[in-house]
């Protein structure tokens, strides 16, 4: 019996000695999961900027794409109206072809009457030519019969019809042979006045045929503007739309982009909440080997800041501006009033486990990191039976590991370091570890 007090003593000692390198031991890894989740959000909070980035680029493709087939289709409506008035030209064209055919086709006929009708004339030209020269012997027989000073000598002269117009020889031939002359010089004015009108009318045909031609070539002319119109609207179109398939192209890839940085951030996610789970593991661990509060846990909890600093910015649970995830507390800040630098207050008694004071950047808006898994420096404090408490983005912190604190004492003061948009106190609430609705809680010294 002796022996087995003895051995049990040695045990015992030795129990005791390597004791604090297990504690040790456990809080490495507890920092070291935390460093993990810390470098898996940071590198989520580059992937969620990268992604807004390309979500903005491609906002403004699909903006640059709206007025890229505004323009399109405004071409394809003048390419259509244009192929339109296309076909209505092409119709007077035709139209103009087929007068300038008919034109060709009279002219063609009246040649035609002209050279019938030139046999005719000849005939005709003939005949006067053989009664005036039959005429031309009845005057000058007249002549010989009477010496009148008014009839001229005939002798030499071109042109009987102007004599016989005005000669007097009319006012000494017979009857008879005045209405052969009157037959006479009427056709020989009916050969003229034919082969006046003859020429007259083909004269007006070649100037009609000549407007056609001038017409038909204005035509042309604008035929060949609309198709030259045609042409370059067809090539600004397809400058167009190979312009608008290299916007959904570059979209394209962008959503490509965009969809591997959501895989990657979905698949951090689950890593980080892998990580959280063994972090969570190692708070039980520490409250179970002694680590934590002695005491049991005291529902009365208190308001984590003065009365004044109620008004709540996010909740619990799912939260898509906290990049498509769980918000694991609630974010407060005050209702009017600056909480920079106010007091941050325990809850409730119990022993501080875990603080983290490694975040040396507290610039609000301008500035954002992932220290303390994006807590920036924070506080663990354990209130016995399973339950503890976060407070995070501390810009002081006063309380330090194994440190065991009251409700109400000061702990620290608010900030906004690590992933933080401005000064404001993140509070969580831990059941075993396992993040909980603070809400879910009743506190007292606060207005809500």
């Amino acid at each position: 019996m002796t022996f087995l007090k003895r051995l049990c003593s040695v045990i015992f000692a030795m129990a005791i000695a390597i004791s604090p390198l297990y504690v040790h031991a456990d809080s490495s890894t507890a920092d070291s999961l935390q460093a993990q989740i810390d470098q898996k959000r940071k590198e989520n909070e580059q992937r969620k900027q990268q992604i807004q980035k390309y979500k903005s680029e491609m906002s403004d493709n699909d903006e640059l794409m709206k007025l890229v087939n505004e323009q399109i289709d405004g071409i394809n409506d003048e390419i259509t109206k244009c192929g339109r008035l296309i076909i209505a030209k092409q119709n007077e064209i035709d139209a103009k072809n087929m007068e300038i055919t008919n034109a060709e086709s009279a002219i063609a006929d009246k040649e035609s009457d002209i050279e019938e009708k030139n046999g005719e004339i000849d005939e005709l030209q003939a005949e006067n030519a053989e009664n005036l020269e039959r005429f031309a012997e009845l005057a000058r027989a007249l002549y010989m019969n009477d010496m009148s000073d008014t009839i001229p000598i005939l002798s030499g002269s071109d042109d009987w019809y102007e004599y016989f117009v005005y000669s007097d020889v009319i006012k000494n031939i017979s009857e008879q042979n005045l209405a052969f002359m009157y037959n006479l010089l009427g056709s020989i004015e009916n050969c003229n006045q034919m082969i006046d009108d003859l020429e007259s009318g083909k004269q007006q045909l070649e100037q009609d045929k000549q407007v056609l031609q001038q017409q038909k070539e204005q035509l042309d002319e604008e035929m060949s503007e609309l198709k030259s119109r045609r042409k370059q609207l067809d090539s600004y179109a397809n400058e167009q739309k190979q312009y608008l398939y290299g916007i959904v192209e570059d979209n394209n890839e962008l959503k490509n982009k965009v969809d591997g940085l959501n895989y990657d951030i979905a698949k951090t996610n689950k890593e980080i909440e892998e990580y959280d789970r063994q972090l969570q593991e190692e708070i039980r661990k520490a409250q179970q080997n002694g680590q934590g509060s002695a005491e049991d846990y005291s529902s009365d909890f208190r308001w984590p800041l003065d009365p004044e600093f109620h008004r709540l910015t996010t909740y619990f649970g799912w939260d898509n501006a906290f990049g498509g995830r769980n918000h694991g507390g609630i974010d407060i800040v005050g209702a009017g009033v600056a909480v920079s630098n106010r007091n941050i207050y325990a809850v409730q008694s119990g022993k501080v486990i875990k603080v983290y004071t490694g975040c040396p950047h507290d610039y609000g808006k301008n500035y954002s990191c992932g220290c303390g898994g994006g807590f920036g420096n924070y506080i663990i404090i354990d209130h016995g039976g399973g339950i503890s408490t976060l407070y995070a983005h501390c810009r002081k912190i006063y309380v330090s590991v194994g440190q065991t604190v009251s409700k109400s004492d000061v702990i620290a003061i608010v900030g906004t370091t690590g992933w933080s948009q401005g000064e404001h106190l993140h509070f969580e609430v831990r059941e075993n570890g396992v993040r909980v609705d603070p809400l879910k809680y009743s506190y007292h010294d606060v207005y809500i």
